[in-house]
Formats: structure tokens, sequence, C-alpha cells
């Protein structure tokens, strides 16, 4: 017991960090024993630590995730800016990243790369991968693909009318099929819907009617689903409305809903809102 209390001392104090540097050291001994690094870093001071190995330093045949997105990135960087052929050449290699990684950040990666090269470029290879994309599992990859054909079509020049109506109808269409009761799965899992179809009447703001008649009747049902998604469907369908139909009904959903029946003919057009019943909602996003 003399020992004991030499070793750590009498007091409780004194016990508990004298144990803390004892375990700390067992630690650090041990990862400096490892022979294969647990950590990567650039950090010329970190790199003093053991277990630290140089982020820099390549592995003969791999590449790890984050070297991987970074050589996607450039693609699409390069490829956007890059004549026809090139295009197609880049297209196809990061179409095969997509298909053949089991990574999420890489295929998001990828998606993302692809809709910057085909946005002055329609191709079959992008639309074929937004599509698959937009029925992935991993709900973030299937966002964003809606966020890639919210681009896609844009300033294409050659069948921009056939590419705009494909990509509304592809988002209509997974709009449509999503499950939309909070009884179809766990909170977690319906949340992540929610953002899907979001992001879908969000990207719906890249086109008209004359794309797709879908694009308005999705809005429509968007605008009331806010029993469903505590207003966040109602509040994006009617930033996007604003957006293609430069009509000043703020955010009042039922006089969205009065402007969707007057355009088929169905009642009068509503009265927009007058600047002091707007001032309180001003969204730059909507009112410019």
């Amino acid at each position: 017991m003399q020992f004991l209390d030499a070793l750590f001392g009498k007091t409780q104090r004194s016990k508990f960090l004298v144990a803390t540097a004892l375990l700390g050291g067992a630690v650090f001994g041990l990862v400096g024993g490892c022979a294969t690094p647990f950590y990567s870093t650039d950090n010329k001071f970190l790199l003093h630590f053991p277990g630290a190995a140089r982020r820099s330093d390549q592995i003969p045949g791999v590449l790890r995730p984050w070297e991987r997105i970074k050589l996607i990135e450039e693609k699409g960087e390069k490829g956007a800016k890059a004549p026809v052929e090139e295009k197609d050449v880049l297209l196809l290699q990061i179409s095969q990243e997509f298909e053949n990684s089991a990574s999420p950040n890489v295929r998001r990666s990828t998606i993302e790369a692809i809709a910057k090269i085909s946005r002055n470029y329609s191709n079959p290879v992008a639309e074929n991968i937004f599509r698959v994309a937009l029925e992935d599992n991993e709900l973030n990859i299937a966002v964003s693909a809606a966020d890639g054909l919210g681009v896609y079509a844009l300033d294409v020049k050659d069948g921009a009318d056939e590419s705009r109506r494909l990509a509304a109808e592809l988002l209509a269409d997974k709009y449509k099929r999503l499950p939309l009761s909070i009884a179809a799965g766990s909170e977690e899992e319906n949340k992540r819907r929610k953002d899907l179809r979001v992001a879908i009447l969000r990207n719906f703001g890249n086109f008209q009617e004359s794309d797709s008649p879908l694009v308005f009747e999705t809005l429509e049902q968007g605008l009331t689903g806010e029993k469903l998604d505590d207003g966040a469907l109602q509040d994006a369908s009617m930033r996007t409305l604003a957006q293609i139909t430069g009509e000043k009904y703020g955010l009042d959903a039922e006089r969205w809903g009065q402007f969707l029946a007057y355009r088929r003919g169905e009642g009068p057009k509503p009265e927009e809102l007058s600047l002091s019943e707007r001032s309180p909602k001003i969204d730059s996003a909507i009112f410019k």
C-alpha cells in the first residue's frame, strides 16, 4: 500500500492524473508501434504524431476516395469547356465510376460532374445516369440527380426541347411515385424523402409549362402537401411558381391555388398582393 501511495500519490486527484498519464502513454506506445497509419494529413505538425501518414503520398495502384473524387471533379471542370468529342470520352469515364463505385460520396461527385459537362450538351449517357440515380436507395444521391436534371437542359443547343421535356418528366414521375404518407417509413427516411421532393419542386424553377404539362401539375401537388410535410412542399412550390410565372402572390397558398385554377380556365385570375401585404414576407428569391 505504501508503494502504491508513493507511486500514485495519496489524494484522489493525484491518483487520477497519474492513471491518465499511464493510460495515455500506453495508447501512445501502441499507436506508435502500428505499422499501418490510421489517419492521413498534410499538416506538418500532425505528421510528427504516431499513426500519421502523409495524405499526398500515393499508394501504387490504389486511389483513396478523396483522390478519386478530386479526379472526378477535375474531369467535370475540364469537360464543361471541352469540345464534343472530349465530352463524350469524359462522360463515359465518369459514368463508369458511378456504376462501379460503392461509395455514396464518389457517386454523388460523378453526378455533379456529369451535370457540369452536360449543361450545354444533351446526351443519352447523362440522361441514363440521372434516371438511374433518381432511383438510388441512397436518397442523397437521388437529390443530386434532381439537382443535375435541374441544370441539364438549361443551355443545350441541339435537341433542347426534347431534353427539357425528358428532364421535366423524369422529375415529375419520381415525385409522383415517392410515398407521401408519414407511415411509409422511419422518421429519418421520410425526412430524406421530403428533401428529395423539395429538391424536385425547387428545380422545376428551370422549366416552363411548355416543356411539359407535368411541371405545373406537380407544383400543384406540392402546393397541397403541407399537411404531410410541415409546409416545406408548399413553400417550395410557391417559390418556384413565382420564379416561373413572375406573379406576385408571395407566400399566399390560397391565391396560388386560385391562379393555377385560372390557368386551367376554372375561375378568375386572383389579384396580386399589395406591397403592404407582401412586405412582411418579402424574400429576395421571390420578389426582385
